[in-house]
């Protein structure tokens, strides 16, 4: 029978120390609008699609827009592995409609 040893490595996990998290909506429906300023993140951005949106939103990077980003419906989430929150953006199928996130 061959040997089956088994190596076990351990890995540090960073914990947060601070907590990143707002609204943001778009203000015109094809004008995509990043999420917020430059942010640092160390483990990324969960972005949720607004309960009471009537429309999608779509999720990704400068230039997404209605016909190329990640579609959400009303109360969908995502969560994104980004190092800043400045490169998350969203567009909306309908004016003023948007998302909520929290990252860290």
């Amino acid at each position: 029978m061959a040997n089956r040893d088994l190596a076990i490595g351990m890995v540090a996990l960073d914990m947060p120390s601070t907590l990143v998290y707002g609204r943001k909506t778009v203000t015109t429906s094809g004008t995509e609008v990043a999420l917020a300023a430059s942010t640092p993140l160390k483990h990324g951005v969960t972005v949720k699609a607004l309960l009471g949106n009537t429309n999608d939103v779509y999720v990704g990077l400068n230039g997404v827009s209605t016909t190329t980003g990640f579609q959400l419906d009303a109360g969908q989430e995502i969560f994104l592995k980004v190092d800043d929150l400045a490169a998350v953006f969203i567009d909306a199928d309908t004016d003023g409609e948007g998302v909520s996130f929290i990252g860290s």
